[in-house]
């Protein structure tokens, strides 16, 4: 069964890793796609190895500037109709202790990872509202649920999601749109390998699988199957919620 048959789906951060992933899945499951990311040459090899699953467009933009957002919706809307998903999948991760940030650093995550949901979800919004019916995703992380050493703005822009999710689903939560996040842990993303040695990729893995209750780290596509679980019809009664999509280690 093809659950989103018909429905247009804008995944931000779409190029790779888990926007990639969740475009296919909604791809596959019927839905036409809109694809965005700051990178032209990614995204355009993204688009064209989505198209072979289905109606895919791919637009250039950087989701912390609203004149790109505003493109990027309005060329989705044009050219796919109107949008009953949004995914907010967009975002950049930082190590540095914080009196070691500097304050451009700061503002480029808290812009790419906050700011970046709210100006995509600011421009999807009225349309959803106007026809009574939508759902949004955020992609926060188990980092918008507990702390984690070396990462203080990337928590703090991830729990600034999570928080942002719930009081969103109480905002509009009459109105026919629902709102969810879904927070995953380690996933195996080039995000993950990047700067590693590719003969040194299979120990970080195994280093980091090791500190999670059930042993492994995720996949995107298991991420993805959340997103597309929290935007279809089987969680038609769940808006304002958090998922971990970790393997347990937030609950520890």
């Amino acid at each position: 069964m093809r659950r989103f048959e018909g429905r247009v789906v804008l995944v931000t951060g779409g190029s790779s890793g888990i926007g990639f992933e969740t475009a296919k899945a909604f791809l596959e499951e019927g839905a036409k796609v809109a694809i965005t990311a700051r990178h032209a040459a990614r995204l355009n090899a993204a688009g064209r190895r989505l198209a072979r699953h289905g109606t895919v467009l791919a637009i250039r933009g950087d989701v912390s500037k609203a004149a790109d957002v505003r493109r990027v919706v309005s060329r989705t809307r044009q050219a796919l109709g109107p949008i009953d998903v949004l995914v907010n999948n967009a975002g950049v991760y930082l190590y540095k202790p914080l009196v070691q940030l500097s304050e451009r650093e700061w503002d480029r995550v808290l812009d790419v990872n906050l700011k970046g949901t709210f100006l995509c979800t600011r421009a999807v919004l009225p349309g959803m509202l106007r026809r009574r019916r939508g759902a949004i995703v955020n992609v926060s992380s188990d980092s918008g649920l507990v702390g984690s050493e070396g990462t203080t703005a990337y928590c703090a822009s991830k729990a600034g999601i999570v928080l942002m999710t719930k009081a969103l689903a109480l905002e509009v939560a009459a109105r026919g749109v629902r709102v969810n996040a879904v927070c995953p842990g380690e996933v195996d993303t080039p995000m993950l390998r990047v700067g590693l040695p590719s003969g040194l990729v299979r120990a970080k893995l195994r280093d980091l699988a090791a500190g999670i209750p059930m042993g492994r780290i995720a996949t995107p596509e298991q991420v993805a199957r959340v997103v597309l679980f929290l935007a279809g019809d089987e969680a038609s009664h769940i808006t304002g919620a958090a998922i971990p999509v970790d393997g347990g280690a937030s609950a520890a």
